[in-house]
């Protein structure tokens, strides 16, 4: 009985994985495990406080009242007119980004985020103003100097501060105003912190985005965001047909993964690109 067993037990694991449709999350899934690749996660460092006054967008701000959420992610200020907060981090860049190193000479980086409501973000270098607004990923983006600003974004929309020209070493201060929408009657949704990360723009920059894309409305989207969304709201017939036409696209992304292990971004970046015209044409009705 033993031996039946270990041998029902080696035909499994010697089976090749059920060839199945991804699912919505499991690509949620796949995503998380891609954003490792070349970026870091800040928000596990943020610290909060609630409400506008006093400021906190300056670089030397007092952060005595403020405190680090064992949850960063947590929804603050529901059903509360004039809901505000901030979030702060601040830390030491390192060599790496996920499973590259950062260039002796530096390198143009970027730092996303996505706020549930309204935010406005500053950012710091080395004790000055940083960060600019050529590829934010993000439509609707106001800028000016160091701050970027925008409302209502969907959660996959990862809005960018590249270029933002950084060496391993130096010194970056993120502060970000968070507010509910509507501002003045409250919202039931609050506001939150939904991402926050560095990584590697440039070049890089023009593969990314559209790998990842976003969703502009519900059931429309482009990219890995885009396929979740479409897979998480088609129904029947139409879901089966996605599916069957995602399932060479996302079988595929071991390569994104091999591109990473030989430590060259520029193999990411390429690996990226043909994901990228892959998913853009399985998502084409």
């Amino acid at each position: 009985m033993r031996c039946f067993l270990f041998i029902v037990l080696l035909t499994l694991l010697a089976s090749p994985p059920d060839a199945e449709a991804q699912t919505a999350d499991e690509v949620t899934k796949l995503i998380q495990r891609l954003v490792e690749l070349d970026s870091i996660d800040l928000a596990k460092d943020v610290k909060f406080r609630a409400g506008l006054e006093p400021p906190l967008y300056m670089l030397d701000a007092d952060e005595s009242a403020m405190k680090v959420l064992r949850d960063p992610y947590e929804v603050q200020g529901q059903n509360k007119p004039g809901a505000a907060g901030w979030y702060r981090v601040s830390f030491t860049v390192p060599e790496k980004l996920g499973k590259f190193a950062i260039p002796k000479g530096g390198y143009n980086l970027g730092v996303e985020s996505n706020v549930l409501g309204s935010w406005e973000i500053y950012t710091y270098n080395n004790g000055k103003p940083a960060g600019a607004a050529m590829a934010t990923g993000a439509t609707r983006v106001w800028n000016q100097g160091n701050v970027l600003a925008t409302s209502n974004q969907h959660a996959a929309v990862w809005m960018s501060n590249a270029p933002l020209p950084t060496k391993a070493g130096d010194k970056i201060t993120v502060a970000i105003l968070a507010t509910a929408v509507p501002l003045g009657r409250g919202s039931p949704e609050g506001f939150a912190l939904r991402h926050l990360r560095l990584r590697f723009a440039l070049a890089h920059t023009g593969a990314r985005i559209p790998f990842y894309g976003n969703v502009s409305a519900p059931g429309v989207g482009t990219g890995l965001h885009g396929a979740r969304e479409l897979l998480a709201t088609r129904k029947g017939e139409e879901l089966k047909a996605l599916q069957e036409k995602l399932k060479g696209p996302l079988s595929r992304m071991d390569a994104l993964f091999d591109a990473a292990e030989t430590g060259q971004l520029d193999a990411l970046t390429k690996a990226m690109q043909k994901a990228s015209k892959e998913i853009s044409e399985a998502l084409k009705k």
